[in-house]
């Protein structure tokens, strides 16, 4: 975005053979004269995402009846934590007792 070094307000783009930025407000012209050529490019790179919480975050004590998304086993075991900003709800985590399938509540 571009403003109008004049009156302050946002200028507005004219393409077409001679491109430029104008105000609508007041006279002001910019003629813009060459366009951006990108020299050099950069592959990126895709990191590997990192659990949150692992099987052995959740401990194996703290039971509750849930059912599993996956296997539809009625009891998981469960972790509550903190993990976004304090005015947030905590999230809960669970883990299947039968087949180890771990999933999150909000």
């Amino acid at each position: 975005m571009e403003f109008c070094p004049t009156c302050g307000n946002l200028l507005r783009y004219e393409g077409g053979g001679s491109s430029r930025f104008f105000c609508s407000t007041c006279p002001y012209v910019a003629n813009i004269e060459r366009r951006v050529e990108i020299k050099k490019k950069q592959l990126l790179v895709k990191k590997s995402i990192e659990p949150v919480v692992t099987k052995d975050d959740i401990p194996t004590a703290a039971e509750t009846e849930a059912p599993c998304p996956r296997c539809g086993h009625d009891k998981a075991y469960f972790k509550s934590m903190q993990i976004r900003s304090a005015d947030e709800p905590e999230s809960r985590f669970y883990r299947c007792l039968k087949c180890e399938f771990t999933w999150r509540e909000e």
